[in-house]
C-alpha cells in the first residue's frame, strides 16, 4: 500500500477539490474532513505505485508539497531504538535502551529532529454486581426467594500525555530508522547538572542539549504543537467475584510515528 500525503498547502485547494474527490472515487465533503487534520495530511493510500505516483504529480502541479512512500517502509515505534540511559561525548551520542542494547549516534550523521506530542485516552466500564437480602422479596414469595441483585454502572476516563524526540540519521542518501526518545522512559543522568525536578524540566533540557550537539541538523515541533486524532488501539475485559471491568485505549502514537517520517521525507525532498 502506497501513502500519499500533502505536507503543504499551495493555493486553491477549494476549487480543486470536487475534481481530487472523483480522482480518488470519494464525495467532496468526505475527503474534505480527511484532509481537515494537521499537516501533514493523508490524502490516499493506493495499492498501485503508478496510481500513487500520478496523484503526486497532480497534487504538485496544482501548487502543493507533497511526498508518497510505501507503507512497508515506514518504521513504527517498536522497530525504534528507544534509549533508557543516554550520554554525550564530543560528537557522539551513547545511548542504551531497555534491553541492554547500545548505539553510538556520530554528529555527522544527524539528520532531523522532530518533536512530537503522543496522547492516549483509557475509557473503563466498571460493573459490579451485589446480592442483598430482601425482606419484601422473602414475604412475597413464602421464604423461597430472600435476596435480589443490584448491579452499580461506574464510567472513567483518563488522559495521558509524552513528549517525544525522533533523531533521524542520514548515511549518504538513505534515511535510517530513527532513535525515540520518550519522555517517561528515560533516566536522565545523562544531562549531569542540567537534569530538572521532573520528567518535563528534564526533557526541555534534553530537547535543548541535542539541538545544542547537531546544530544543524533539522529540527521540527509541529507535532507537539497540534493535536492529531487518536484512533482505537486496544481493548481489554476481566472479570472476578461479580465485578466486569472493560477497558479501551485510543492513541495517536502510530500516526505521529508516520506524520514524523512524513516531515522528514517531505524536508528532504523539498516539499516543506
Amino acid at each position: 500500500m502506497f501513502i500519499v500525503a500533502i505536507t503543504r498547502w499551495g493555493a486553491g485547494f477549494d476549487q480543486q477539490l470536487a475534481e481530487l474527490a472523483r480522482m480518488l472515487d470519494m464525495f467532496p465533503y468526505d475527503l474534505r474532513a480527511r484532509v481537515a487534520g494537521p499537516l501533514p495530511v493523508i490524502v490516499a493510500r493506493i495499492p498501485e505505485r503508478e496510481r500513487a505516483k500520478a496523484l503526486m504529480d497532480t497534487l504538485r502541479e496544482w501548487g502543493h508539497g507533497v511526498v508518497g512512500c510505501d507503507a512497508r517502509t515506514v518504521p513504527g515505534a517498536a522497530d525504534m531504538h528507544q534509549p533508557r540511559e543516554f550520554s554525550f561525548e564530543g560528537e557522539a551520542l551513547h545511548t542504551e535502551d531497555h534491553a541492554h542494547q547500545r548505539a553510538t549516534s556520530h554528529l555527522s550523521e544527524a539528520y532531523a529532529l522532530v518533536h512530537a506530542m503522543v496522547l492516549a485516552d483509557h475509557q473503563s466500564t466498571k460493573e459490579q454486581t451485589r446480592k442483598s437480602f430482601s425482606a419484601a422479596r422473602a414475604v412475597l414469595t413464602g421464604g423461597m426467594v430472600m435476596t435480589r441483585k443490584s448491579t452499580t454502572t461506574t464510567h472513567s476516563t483518563t488522559s495521558e500525555s509524552e513528549e517525544r524526540i525522533y533523531l533521524f540519521r542520514r548515511s549518504g542518501s538513505r534515511l535510517g530508522d530513527p532513535i525515540l526518545f520518550c519522555q517517561h522512559q528515560l533516566r536522565y543522568t545523562g544531562l549531569g547538572a542540567a537534569m530538572g525536578h521532573s520528567s518535563h524540566e528534564s526533557f526541555a533540557a534534553l530537547t535543548t542539549q541535542l539541538r545544542a550537539w547537531a546544530p544543524r541538523a533539522y529540527y521540527d515541533d509541529q507535532l507537539r504543537q497540534t493535536r492529531r486524532k487518536t484512533t482505537f488501539e486496544a481493548a481489554t475485559t476481566a472479570s472476578s467475584k461479580g465485578t466486569a471491568v472493560s477497558s479501551v485505549t485510543s492513541s495517536n502514537a502510530s500516526g505521529v510515528d508516520l506524520a514524523a517520517y512524513l516531515i522528514v521525507m517531505a524536508h528532504s525532498r523539498g516539499q516543506l
